[in-house]
């Protein structure tokens, strides 16, 4: 064969195996990666030659570990257990267990023994995150976050859900903001019905100790739907300090029952606005009702002081008297614009204050034995001065102007089974 026919089908077959090599990179790239067993330091081998978009695999076993497993930013994986009873990690550090940072990753079949009262379960910020078919158990005489999702800005709430999971004297808590005011949160649209929130849903909460399966503060917002809860009480907080309240809440077609223990309510909502509705309630409840008041009309706090028509944070209807509308209370939403700490003090009483919209809370077809379970004014009378029924909040209504449950089940479901 003459030199240069022999020279062309040489750079045909490299250009040949180049192709196939990069073909095949994609592959190898995405390869799942498979820890040599669920020890802390085998763990952390292997998150290290996980490739963004790659699977890192964790055997069964049962381990504790020393320190959190740290997710980087810019590495979007899947986190997988051999199942909840089969791959078991306890944690007794006071911090996360495994952080999945601004990642938007995905942990999957795992079961988690937290055993620290100042630790958490899962960290978890930013968007398209998901906590799926895990467990996590607490057999203290506290109650510990399992889920932790927050934001290090004041720009937004984390986005990301918490599905099929099991809590044992656990929660999942919906922060805004790490800066507390949260103010670019309250500046923006409401959003009831998008996927802008936290979602937890075909979730199982079962607790020992009184507390509450989901709260929220600092601008966070969730949406709990579609679970059961057994011996505790869905919560919603407010201003309790120099920081901005819950922003929203939707909670639809849950079971809340009361069973080995005694119970208050299954609903407090103490901030923010939203909708309750398609719940059953069961058991016997001190009140089945959805108790609604506000901390700063019963309590002190510092800079913004008491809510009693004189701080410069509320609408002081009647100056002196009444502080309504009083600052992110239930019924009120958007603010009318960005509000700054111009002098940069840190106090925010100086400032142009903005007012807030009026944006009522709904319930409706809540029910417990055949009665319809309600919003109903708690705690000191200066709280319930503050709430009126049809104007803040509304009962046995459903939200007017076309308001529509977020797409069920989460579309994020399907993204990460179908990777």
């Amino acid at each position: 064969m003459p030199k240069r026919k022999i020279a062309i089908c040489k750079h045909a077959l490299v250009l040949f195996l180049i192709l196939l090599v990069s073909d095949c990179l994609p592959f190898i790239r995405n390869k799942p990666v498979h820890a040599i067993s669920c020890r802390y330091d085998d763990v952390v081998y292997a998150l290290s030659l996980v490739q963004t978009g790659g699977t890192l695999l964790i055997p069964s076993g049962q381990s504790e570990w020393p320190a959190a497993l740290e997710i980087p930013d810019d590495k979007k994986i899947e986190i997988r257990g051999e199942g909840q009873e089969k791959t078991i990690i306890t944690s007794n550090i006071p911090t996360s267990c495994i952080d999945l940072n601004t990642s938007g990753s995905r942990l999957t079949n795992m079961g988690f023994v937290l055993e620290n009262n100042d630790g958490v379960g899962i960290d978890v910020r930013g968007q398209g995150w998901r906590i799926d078919h895990c467990r996590f158990v607490n057999d203290n005489p506290f109650i510990i976050e399992a889920v932790w999702a927050n934001n290090n800005s004041d720009d937004g709430s984390p986005v990301g859900l918490v599905d099929h999971c099991e809590f044992l004297n656990t929660r999942c808590i919906a922060y805004g903001s790490n800066a507390l005011m949260a103010n670019d949160v309250w500046a923006q649209p409401l959003g009831l019905g998008t996927n802008n929130a936290m979602f937890i849903e075909d979730c199982a909460f079962t607790y020992t100790e009184f507390s509450n399966a989901v709260d929220a503060n600092y601008g966070g917002r969730y949406v709990f739907r579609h679970n059961t809860v057994t011996d505790a009480y869905v919560e919603a907080h407010a201003v309790q300090g120099k920081n901005r309240s819950v922003r929203s809440w939707e909670i639809y077609d849950n079971i809340i029952r009361q069973k080995n223990r005694s119970m208050w309510v299954p609903f407090f909502m103490r901030g923010g606005t939203g909708v309750i509705f398609n719940n059953v309630v069961e058991g016997e409840w001190t009140i089945a009702g959805i108790a609604v008041d506000y901390r700063r009309a019963c309590e002190y706090f510092a800079v913004p002081g008491w809510a009693d028509g004189t701080s410069p944070w509320d609408g002081n209807s009647v100056p002196g008297v009444s502080a309504y509308p009083a600052r992110d209370q239930i019924g009120r939403s958007t603010d009318s614009f960005l509000w700054v700490d111009s002098d940069s003090d840190g106090d925010f009483n100086d400032e142009s204050i903005p007012s807030q919209a009026l944006d009522p809370a709904y319930c409706w077809n809540n029910k417990h034995n055949g009665e319809n379970v309600v919003f109903f004014e708690h705690s000191c009378v200066v709280s319930q001065d503050l709430y009126q029924e049809n104007r803040d909040y509304y009962n046995n209504v459903q939200r007017p102007g076309g308001y529509t449950p977020y797409t069920y089940p989460h579309p994020l479901i399907a993204e990460w089974d179908n990777r």
